[in-house]
């Protein structure tokens, strides 16, 4: 059965578990799996390698543009622009009668290359101000509830015995 995680979802979960390596004391696999392990109840497997090199690629991005501190805010942002916005610019519609944002993809459209591509394009749009920043103080919990599942997720801890 074709039942992929779609692309977006993908990406942020990516930029969760690489947010979440700046900002805990969780090693990026352990957050990694939680993230694999959520996924997979909804979607094909995804296997933790997939979201942990995506993560990698993300912060050795952010380290070669030299966003330092700030790494964490340009996660938020993209994480922001990626939810609420289609590849496009416009509009994620999160809730409707016959379409969920969450809705599985019919062939696998998400890949570690892909990934980082597109959020190396949304970190530079986002620093030209040609992309929308997330506004102060945002979080995934001031999202409706059209991705309540995903949200449950992210604020889901991470398993300590994953850090071994």
């Amino acid at each position: 059965m074709s039942n992929f995680c779609p692309e977006y979802l993908f990406g942020c979960s990516s930029a969760y578990c690489a947010h979440g390596y700046l900002s805990s004391e969780n090693s990026l696999n352990s957050i990694s799996r939680k993230y694999a392990t959520g996924l997979s109840e909804l979607f094909n497997e995804i296997k933790y390698e997939e979201l942990s090199e995506t993560s990698e690629g993300m912060l050795q991005f952010l380290s070669e543009i030299n966003v330092g501190e700030d790494a964490v805010e340009y996660l938020i942002h993209y994480i922001y622009k990626r939810i609420h916005f289609l590849n496009n610019g416009s509009d994620r519609k999160l809730s409707g009668m016959f379409a969920s944002p969450l809705n599985p993809e019919k062939t696998k459209d998400y890949s570690v290359e892909k990934t980082i591509k597109v959020f190396r394009a949304t970190i530079f749009g986002i620093r030209n101000d040609t992309m929308q920043k997330a506004p102060p103080g945002w979080n995934i919990a001031d999202v409706d509830d059209g991705i309540k599942w995903f949200k449950d997720l992210v604020e889901k801890p991470v398993n300590l015995l994953d850090n071994f």
